[in-house]
């Protein structure tokens, strides 16, 4: 399973990055916004943080808008993902980036049809947010294990990558239905790393470690 950071906040990234287990980095509009930076300056500087890719998503309003966005977008990183949103004018653009050999992802995918689209489409990945699913009364967990089935049954290389992720044990629960990536933000991430069990524990090691060294040095 693949796990990406949702953010775009360059200590979070070299932290997490540092670990060892990241996939990447992902942005969306608002990550960016919040940033409040030049979008392509902050891409490239995440870019240089990881040895993943690094998502980021067109905004126009049009498919040859998003197209020519989305070439531009294509050269900020070297394995960048290009995201597009679950619009007419979004697949549309979708298909012709695809064509192209540029990676794409579906963002904001809530139906099968959706899934079926996107995959008609050929792009590389397709984004359900798990947690606003919830949110509505929905369950995200139930349609991300849909979603999966029905790219199977198609035949299909396309993956989903659950993003809205708001705790460890939703990643693990959408680990054991297979799906192929999760993107969280950085506290969900460190949660992942925490247990209060490992800390008593370490905690017990080192003191007896320190009593042994103090007792051979007497």
């Amino acid at each position: 399973m693949e796990i990406y950071l949702d953010t775009a906040n360059l200590e979070e990234i070299k932290e997490a990055a540092a670990w060892g287990v990241l996939d990447g980095v992902t942005t969306n509009p608002s990550i960016l916004a919040a940033a409040r930076r030049d979008p392509e300056a902050v891409i490239k500087e995440i870019a240089g943080c990881v040895t993943g890719k690094v998502w980021c998503q067109a905004t126009g309003d049009t498919a040859d808008e998003m197209v020519e966005q989305g070439c531009r977008m294509n050269e900020w990183a070297e394995q960048a993902v290009i995201k597009l949103p679950m619009t007419a004018a979004g697949l549309a653009a979708a298909t012709r980036l695809v064509r192209q050999g540029i990676e794409v992802n579906m963002t904001l995918v809530y139906s099968l049809p959706q899934v079926l689209l996107a995959a008609k489409a050929g792009v590389a990945y397709i984004s359900p947010y798990v947690g606003r699913i919830d949110d509505l009364g929905a369950n995200g967990r139930r349609f991300i294990v849909e979603a999966i089935d029905t790219l199977q049954k198609l035949g299909s290389a396309t993956k989903v990558i659950a993003a809205s992720i708001r705790s460890p044990q939703v990643v693990v629960d959408l680990a054991t239905v297979g799906v192929h990536a999760v993107t969280m933000p950085s506290a969900a991430l460190q949660a992942m790393l925490r247990s209060p069990l490992t800390d008593i524990g370490l905690a017990g090691f080192q003191a007896d470690w320190n009593g042994l060294q103090s007792a051979l040095s007497t």
